[in-house]
């Protein structure tokens, strides 16, 4: 035995005489610090800070991940074979490793975040050092509850229950989260029920807001919403379900039958392949969504980053304790950032803003999706007084992706004061292009996605061309084009002279009605303005509908589905023509999905109607179009509104709150998880006739 064989022998024997007291105490010290990391984060994030004190807290910070690496190392120590300890922990490997890579670089000289940040062009290199710090926190707390996912297996609950209770879950955080001071640019934040209201509509991807995510967040709390519309897009489960696999965690039987439910899976034992391909797929396009809509920007849209409102007087004249300055004039103050200086290697930075006092008529009603006000500059900008124009690289990266991600969920957020309807970005009918074919790949639903762009699938149709889509597919895929194809035509011709195709080419015309028949089934962004008086009557009947209707199953918009809307139209016709089955695509479709499909139907009409009601009752002055519009926006998770949502009363916030978690879940889907399973019986009563229509 050489040398080295015998150290490593005596080594090990010294370390596991007392692996399980070591063992103990790393268990405590992972907990210890992970609680400390999510204090730390939420006071930092959370709590409105000076630049001081946030970066004391970052020190804490960055000695919390010192101690997880070091855990790490220890835990490979004690590995009975650290080369398969390696390979199994290979996420935490790379997370360790880049943390180690990074101080060789800094110890170096060479700062490769400062090269980072000025490649794109942020303004401060505090903020953008600190957001990489949190991501990779936030990136190892994910990581534990990955890790601790397997605990939906050992809970004694249905799968639809754990899928429903996930979501109230994700919006209780997320509501919780948009309640700190930081997360909004108003002085104290958030109400309970508007940060209710607005995590309920990004965890359901529908994109109904009564304050506007554009300007009354901040940067930080954008950044919160967008998680909530991917998790909530996929599914929390769904993520978690697939990064267990991915880490080589395991998948128990529950979470199966739940990805299975979700992603509307034929199997349990397809579910686990089909969502691995899903969310890398989901990826994909996401990432390419962002390239596409990163190059189409029109020249003329401006990019904004939100300021707090404490920095800018409203309704007041601006008055300087040296200077009078009279009401209805602009004047500027100037505001120095605290000084950074994250290393005696790197420079100090320091920012200087430039804020426009406002006049006292400078207010102005917002029209758009979100139903909220904004405040615009007196120099006739069209900028909202709490937003600052930043045409940075990195915020045009940053918008680039947020409405990728947003317009593949189908949730209809934008970083826009006026949605899509901003100057310069209705103007940009190559990006609505864009955003069509996203919204599009994200109706189709889960299932379609994998069989239409699966390698394999691909490979195998390449080899065999006889080889057809699978039946769920074919009906996603025709259905999608025959409901777009015939809300573009309607809109065309039903808004023919009217002011939301006024003024436009053919082409453009064209375009826009293909826009806003691809996202009034399922995205909510608006190209053309919604409100009561702008599109005509006819217009507003055929939006319903298709909302009403929805995207695929399996996919990430709602509605009643596209398959129950088809299933309900041959079910009906095979009814009249005296037909005992129903057969679609050369297939038989069962009894008990026709019956599932009349039990979708029955219960979104009876639950919208209960719901107008209520509306009715709550909001006794709003004309019944605009309730019955926001209702069906809310119920099939689209997010279109005519105006109405900013003036919502809480009674009617909640009724809107409750549709829009109802419709995101699914109707059928909360009756199993409320009701009790029926034992079948043997025996059966006597044959009935009653008469029906």
């Amino acid at each position: 035995m050489n040398q080295r064989a015998r150290f490593i022998e005596q080594l090990n024997h010294l370390l596991y005489s007392n692996q399980e007291r070591i063992a103990h105490i790393l268990r405590i010290i992972n907990n210890v610090n992970t609680s400390a990391i999510i204090v730390l984060l939420l006071y930092c994030y959370g709590a409105d800070l000076e630049a001081d004190d946030i970066s004391s807290v970052f020190n804490w910070l960055e000695l919390n991940i010192f101690v997880y690496a070091l855990h790490f190392l220890v835990r490979w120590l004690y590995a009975l074979n650290r080369r398969v300890f390696i390979t199994e922990n290979l996420f935490e490997t790379i997370l360790v490793g880049v943390f180690l890579f990074v101080g060789l670089t800094n110890a170096l000289g060479l700062y490769l975040f400062y090269n980072i940040f000025l490649l794109l062009e942020f303004a401060d290199y505090r903020v953008f050092y600190e957001s990489i710090i949190a991501t990779y926190l936030v990136a190892l707390l994910s990581y534990s509850v990955v890790r601790s996912s397997q605990a939906v297996s050992d809970l004694k609950i249905n799968p639809a229950t754990t899928f429903i209770a996930s979501f109230i879950l994700l919006i209780l955080i997320g509501t919780g989260l948009l309640m700190m001071p930081a997360m909004s640019t108003a002085p104290g934040g958030v109400n309970f029920l508007d940060a209710l209201f607005t995590s309920t509509s990004a965890s359901c991807v529908t994109g109904l807001s009564v304050i506007s995510a554009a300007s009354d967040f901040s940067v930080k709390g954008q950044i919160v919403i967008l998680f909530l519309i991917q998790l909530g897009g996929i599914g929390i489960v769904s993520f978690a379900t697939f990064f267990a696999t991915f880490l080589s965690q395991g998948v128990g039987i529950k979470q199966q039958a739940i990805i299975q439910d979700v992603l509307s899976s034929e199997s349990l034992s397809s579910a686990r392949n089909l969502l691995k391909q899903v969310i890398v797929l989901t990826f994909i396009i996401e990432v390419l969504g962002s390239i596409a809509v990163f190059m189409t920007w029109n020249k003329d849209v401006v990019f904004y980053t939100p300021e707090y409102k404490t920095e800018i007087t409203l309704n007041k004249p601006f008055i300087d304790t040296t200077n009078t300055v009279q009401p209805n004039t602009v004047d500027t103050v100037k505001i120095d950032t605290a000084e950074i200086n994250i290393d005696e290697g790197l420079p100090t930075f320091g920012e200087e803003k430039e804020v426009a006092q406002v006049s006292t008529d400078s207010t102005k009603k917002d029209e758009t999706n979100t139903g909220t006000v904004a405040s615009t500059d007196p120099s006739n900008t069209g900028v909202p007084a709490n937003l600052r124009i930043n045409n940075s690289l990195g915020n045009k990266i940053y918008f680039s992706v947020f409405h990728s991600i947003s317009a593949f969920c189908n949730a209809g957020f934008s970083l826009f004061p006026d949605g899509l309807y901003q100057k310069g970005v209705r103007s940009s009918y190559i990006l609505h292009l864009v955003f069509v074919l996203i919204i599009t790949f994200g109706s189709l639903g889960f299932s379609a996605i994998q069989d239409i762009f699966s390698p394999k699938n691909m490979r195998e149709r390449l080899a065999m061309p006889w080889k057809q889509w699978s039946l769920g597919t074919r009906i996603a895929v025709n259905m999608t084009l025959f409901l777009t194809i015939l809300g573009a035509v309607g809109f065309y011709f039903l808004e023919q002279g009217k002011p939301a195709l006024q003024d436009k080419n053919l082409l453009e015309s064209i375009i826009t009605s293909l826009f806003q028949s691809a996202t009034t089934r399922t995205a909510g962004f608006n190209t053309v303005e919604l409100g009561l008086s702008t599109p005509s009557l006819p217009s507003y009947i055929m939006i319903i509908f298709l909302m009403f209707i929805g995207a695929a199953p399996g996919s990430t918009g709602g509605g009643i589905k596209t398959t129950t809307f088809l299933l309900l139209i041959m079910s009906a016709i095979a009814n009249i023509q005296g037909k005992k089955t129903v057969d679609l695509g050369r297939r038989q479709i069962a009894q008990d999905v026709i019956s599932r499909a009349f039990s979708i139907v029955a219960f979104a009409i009876t639950y919208n109607f209960v719901c107008m009601f209520i509306l009715a009752i709550t909001q006794p002055n709003a004309p019944l179009l605009q309730l019955f519009f926001e209702q069906i926006s809310a119920f099939a998770t689209v997010g279109l509104s005519t105006g109405i949502t900013g003036n919502l009363t809480e009674g009617s916030k909640i009724v809107i709150i409750t549709s829009m978690y109802i419709g995101r879940v699914g109707t059928l889907t909360l009756a199993l998880a409320l009701s009790k399973k029926v034992i079948s019986t043997s025996y059966k009563y006597p044959t009935a006739h009653v008469m029906v229509g």
